[in-house]
C-alpha cells in the first residue's frame, strides 16, 4: 500500500509541476488574470492557471492509471499492486465517471468566475445547482445514518456547498489553500488506507500530488493562482470523496462517530469561513463579497507575520486535525486522543485570528 500511495502522489506531483508553468502561460494568453483590487493582497497582476494544471494532471494521472489498470496485460502491472485491483477498478468505473462529471461542472463554474468575475449571488446559485446535480443527478451522496433518503440528500448538498465555499474562501493568500489541501487530501487517504481501501486513497493522493506540484509556484510570492477553477474543483473533489468513502467497519471496532473524519480534517477552512461570515454579518456586509481583512492570513499578516507564517500555521493545524481524525478509525483507547487534537485546533484559531492592537483599540 505504501508503494501504491507513493506512486499516486509522486506521479501527480511530477505531472503537475511540469504542467503548471505551461498553464500559467495559457492563462495569461486567455486573459485569465487576477487584477489588483482592494479586496486582494497581491500588488501586481497574477495569472490564474493553477486550476487548469490541476485538472489536466488529474485527467492524465488518474485517467491514464485507470486505463492501464483495466486494459494492460497483467504482467505489465507492478507486483506491489493488490491482485484484486482490476476487479476493483471495473466495479468503481461508474463512480469514477460520475466524479469526473461533477468535477467538470464545478471546474467550469470556477472558470467562468475567473474570466467574468460573476456576482456573488449568481455564483452561489450556480454552485447550488451544481451541488444538486452532483447529489441528485449523479447520485454522489452520504447517508450519515439518516434513514430518510431526501434528508440525506439535503445534508449532502449542504456539505458540498460548505466545503466548496470554505476552500474557495481559504484561497485568500499565497499558498494557503494549496498547502491545506495537500494535507487534507493526504489525511483522508491515510485513514482510508488504514482500512484497506483503494479507490478513495488513490484519488485523494492524486489530488494531493496535483496540489503539491502547483504549490511549488504558489508559495509566497506566488507566480500564479489556482483561481476559482482550482478551488472549486478541489473543494468539490474533497467533498465528493468524503461522501463516497467508507468509514464504518464494525468488525474493526469503529463507531458511527467515524463519519466525522472528513469534517475534522477540513476544520481549519470551515472554521475560518464561519468566522469570516460572522465578522461580515456584524458589519452588515454581504458574507459572500470578499475583503482583505477578515481571513486567517489577513489577520496574521496585519500583525506583522512573514508571508510564509500563515501557510505554515494553517498546514500545521490541518496536520493536527488530520492526526485527530485518524484516531476515529482506531480502538476506543486511541479515539480519546481525537478530542485534544480538535481542541488544540479550535483553541489556536481565535488566537491566530486576533486583530492587530491598533485595530482592536479602534
Amino acid at each position: 500500500m505504501v508503494e501504491f500511495g507513493l506512486a499516486a502522489f509522486g506521479g501527480a506531483l511530477a505531472v503537475s509541476a511540469a504542467l503548471t508553468p505551461i498553464a500559467r502561460r495559457v492563462a495569461q494568453a486567455a486573459g485569465l488574470v487576477a487584477e489588483v483590487r482592494p479586496d486582494r493582497l497581491h500588488t501586481q497582476p497574477r495569472p490564474y492557471g493553477g486550476g487548469i494544471a490541476m485538472a489536466d494532471t488529474l485527467l492524465l494521472v488518474v485517467g491514464g492509471a485507470w486505463l492501464v489498470g483495466l486494459y494492460a496485460p497483467l504482467d505489465w502491472l507492478p507486483g506491489w499492486l493488490p491482485d484484486a485491483v482490476r476487479p476493483h477498478l471495473q466495479a468503481r468505473t461508474p463512480m469514477l465517471l460520475r466524479l469526473a462529471l461533477g468535477g467538470l461542472v464545478f471546474f467550469i463554474i470556477g472558470l467562468l468566475d475567473d474570466r467574468y468575475r460573476l456576482p456573488a449571488l449568481g455564483k452561489f446559485l450556480l454552485q447550488a445547482m451544481g451541488a444538486v446535480l452532483v447529489v441528485v443527478g449523479f447520485d454522489i451522496s452520504a447517508s450519515v445514518w439518516i434513514e430518510t433518503p431526501w434528508l440525506g440528500q439535503v445534508v449532502s448538498i449542504l456539505w458540498v456547498l460548505a466545503v466548496v465555499n470554505a476552500y474557495n474562501m481559504f484561497d485568500h493568500a499565497d499558498g494557503m489553500a494549496a498547502s491545506v489541501g495537500v494535507v487534507a487530501f493526504g489525511a483522508l487517504a491515510v485513514g482510508q488506507m488504514m482500512m484497506g481501501e483503494l479507490f478513495v486513497p488513490g484519488m485523494a493522493l492524486a489530488a494531493a500530488g496535483a496540489l503539491a506540484g502547483f504549490l511549488i509556484y504558489n508559495l509566497p510570492p506566488a507566480k500564479l493562482f489556482m483561481g476559482d477553477a482550482g478551488s472549486h474543483l478541489m473543494g468539490y473533489l474533497y467533498a465528493a470523496l468524503a461522501m463516497v468513502a467508507r468509514y464504518y467497519f464494525p468488525d474493526r471496532g469503529t463507531t458511527r462517530w467515524v463519519v466525522l473524519v472528513p469534517v475534522v480534517i477540513f476544520i481549519v477552512p470551515l472554521v475560518d469561513m464561519v468566522r469570516v461570515f460572522g465578522a461580515r454579518a456584524i458589519r452588515a456586509r454581504n458574507p459572500f463579497v470578499g475583503d482583505a481583512t477578515s481571513h486567517l492570513a489577513h489577520r496574521m499578516l496585519a500583525r506583522g507575520a512573514r508571508p510564509t507564517t500563515p501557510v505554515l500555521a494553517a498546514a500545521g493545524l490541518t496536520v493536527i486535525a488530520g492526526v485527530g481524525a485518524t484516531m476515529f478509525y482506531l480502538p476506543a483507547s486511541f479515539r480519546l486522543l481525537a478530542l485534544p487534537c480538535i481542541l488544540i485546533v479550535l483553541g489556536a484559531m481565535p488566537h491566530l485570528r486576533r486583530k492587530p492592537r491598533a485595530e482592536s483599540k479602534a
